[in-house]
């Protein structure tokens, strides 16, 4: 399975695009972000050069479609009894 731009996957939660966008880590002093080049094209263009400028860049309001957790961090549920995803 090819790695996923966490912004368009947060955005588009398991909507599999035709033939993927290719993507690229970037890495933060907080964590890498994985992104897609368009994506990472646009915040450079914009003057995005730290985490949390690209939280905020890509945020609406108080939610970002960049998580502050990495894929492999985030959990299950709050509950041992919560559902294992697929």
């Amino acid at each position: 399975m090819l790695p996923r731009c966490e912004v368009c996957e947060n955005f588009r939660p398991g909507v599999e695009l035709e033939g993927d966008r290719r993507t690229l880590t970037v890495r933060f002093e907080e964590r890498p972000v994985t992104i897609c080049v368009g994506h990472a094209r646009i915040a450079e263009r914009s003057g995005v050069q730290t985490f949390d400028g690209l939280r905020e860049y890509y945020g609406r309001g108080r939610r970002s479609f960049v998580p502050r957790r990495g894929p492999e961090r985030r959990g299950t549920g709050r509950r041992v009894s919560d559902a294992t995803p697929p």
